[in-house]
């Protein structure tokens, strides 16, 4: 009888351990990959879903644990997408006029537009990598993880190595 009794509680915690492992295995997590024949992007995915950078920010900003993270995603995003639009725009203008208009085109409006496009750079470049941080952030279950880069910077001291943690 002894023996049964210990049998049956072997099994009981055998399930719960499994049923607990199931269940911690259903949460989805995002995957970040790179896609692209040239420019490689990055692809954040989830459920087997590639998001948009609008997809994710939506995302984040209806969590409450992510606060912290989504503002300057959402920033750098946007600053992002405004640069890019207006660099689009003053470069195509001046040669659409060039192409269908008698007069000559400003092309002063295209090296504007090329200082847009540079512009972005950055931006993106800081996109990317504060919605690698909240992916971290957001996989390993609201847990901050303990990081620290090491990176070459010019202060007013001279060239050092600056440590962020």
């Amino acid at each position: 009888m002894k023996t049964i009794r210990t049998i049956n509680q072997i099994i009981t915690v055998f399930v719960l351990f499994v049923a607990t492992s199931v269940t911690y295995a259903q949460t989805s997590q995002i995957t970040i990959s790179e896609k692209g024949l040239f420019k490689k992007n990055k692809v954040y995915t989830k459920c087997d879903v590639d998001l948009t950078p609008n997809q994710l920010i939506t995302l984040f900003k209806n969590d409450p644990n992510m606060k912290d993270y989504y503002k300057p995603i959402a920033l750098k995003f946007a600053a992002y997408t405004l640069l890019n639009s207006a660099a689009t725009i003053l470069i195509l203008w001046p040669l659409t006029e060039s192409l269908y208009a008698d007069t000559d085109p400003n092309w002063n409006l295209a090296y504007i537009g090329a200082a847009c496009a540079v512009l972005t750079i950055p931006f993106r470049k800081g996109f990317d990598k504060n919605a690698n941080r909240a992916v971290e952030y957001y996989n390993s279950g609201y847990k901050n993880t303990s990081s620290v880069d090491f990176n070459f910077n010019v202060g007013g001291n001279g060239v050092g190595i600056v440590m962020n943690f």
